[in-house]
């Protein structure tokens, strides 16, 4: 097939490293992949680095300037028409608006359409919406848990279930795995192999809920004062976490560890990996890179989690926006140190049968084939 796939994107995060890992395994049988994404974007950098061809000459951005949202969908429209794909696959609101009217000039010889969606936002159920998406030949969802904000669309006709793929999104084995070496993150913190250390790996925004954590942790902290917790990433509500570390005594105990490149080795240094959100999460990597490195998960019931995390198997799930009962878990692994390390083995060999991009590329396009074929018939 020759595939074009769209993003709107401009800095990295779970829907680029997609877009990415899926156009590479794609192309490496033998699919014709193209990667369109505004010029100067971390994936066009990333996909031209990685071999790929790319299409940089729509930004993509919120139709706010109707000029250059028009420009965008003529330039489109002209290179579909020229380039001729079997299928399109649109990653991200933009675009996929973008995508839909280049695609309505073309007529007849416009290219069937998937949109996949990564995220568990709400979707609005307003008449352009219930337009755009009749539009669509085919939807993907990165976990069952996307379906839910899509019922009235199935209620309405808008959407069929049968034109509906499932599709999680998968990790690296390749960087995680349980032969990882995180002693050297130990040492920089100070820490013994032997303290216990709890981790959330995440952009500090509202929607991970490390509040909730730092509120768990200093209940953690009154039963087992030698715990540790480290937070690891960058992001707007910093400060706030910070004075709250602080409010809740638990700064001394708690190490913001910002942006990190080394992302395995600090995973591979965690005696439980912790997802705290309260939104958005649909296929979260994180807990699939954790389960890979042989480290259990605790995580709140949001979006895909409890798909990925084998609740009293490969860690626990816990409901959103309650400390005390995140606290409760994270006690109960850090008071039966075998039991934590049996669900981090398990867990490791789960995510190694189910979230691999081997995967990720086979059932994608066993979507784009029941899509191509659908046309075939028509």
């Amino acid at each position: 097939m020759k595939i074009l796939h769209t993003n709107f994107h401009r800095g990295w995060g779970g829907q680029p490293a997609r877009i990415l890992m899926l156009s590479q395994g794609l192309s490496s049988r033998g699919h014709e992949v193209v990667v369109a994404a505004p010029r100067g974007s971390v994936l066009a950098e990333r996909a031209r680095a990685a071999g790929l061809q790319t299409f940089e000459e729509a930004s993509f951005r919120k139709p706010r300037d109707l000029a250059s949202a028009f420009a965008d969908v003529r330039r489109l429209a002209t290179h579909l028409d020229a380039a001729r794909y079997d299928l399109v696959d649109a990653h991200g609101s933009q675009d996929l608006w973008t995508t839909v009217l280049a695609r309505r000039r073309l007529g007849a010889h416009a290219p069937p359409l998937v949109f996949t969606r990564h995220n568990t936002k709400h979707v609005a159920t307003h008449l352009f919406n219930r337009w755009l998406y009749r539009r669509l030949d085919h939807l993907i969802v990165v976990s069952a848990s996307v379906l839910e904000r899509y019922r009235p669309f199935f209620e309405r006709g808008d959407l069929r279930r049968d034109r509906v793929s499932i599709v999680h999104s998968a990790y690296r084995p390749d960087r995680f795995h349980p032969g990882i070496d995180g002693s050297a993150v130990r040492a920089s913190l100070g820490l013994g192999a032997g303290t216990p250390l709890v981790g959330a790996v995440g952009r500090l925004v509202p929607d991970k809920g490390q509040d909730d954590l730092l509120r768990a942790a200093a209940e953690v902290l009154r039963r087992s004062p030698q715990t540790r917790f480290a937070l690891v990433g960058a992001g707007t509500a910093e400060p706030a976490l910070r004075a709250l570390a602080a409010e809740l005594g638990v700064e001394n105990a708690c190490s913001f560890l910002g942006f990190r490149d080394d992302i395995p080795t600090i995973t591979a240094a965690l005696t439980i990996a912790v997802l705290a959100s309260i939104d958005c999460d649909a296929s979260p990597a994180v807990l699939k890179e954790a389960l890979a490195c042989g480290v259990p998960a605790v995580a709140t019931d949001i979006g895909g989690s409890s798909e990925i995390v084998r609740d009293g198997q490969t860690g626990l799930i816990v409901p959103p926006r309650r400390p005390d009962l995140l606290a409760r878990a994270l006690l109960a692994l850090l008071d039966d140190p075998a039991r934590a390390r049996l669900m981090g083995r398990a867990g490791s060999a789960d995510v190694a049968a189910r979230f691999t991009p081997d995967l990720l590329a086979e059932q994608t396009l066993a979507a784009y084939r029941a899509v191509l074929a659908r046309r075939e018939g028509a």
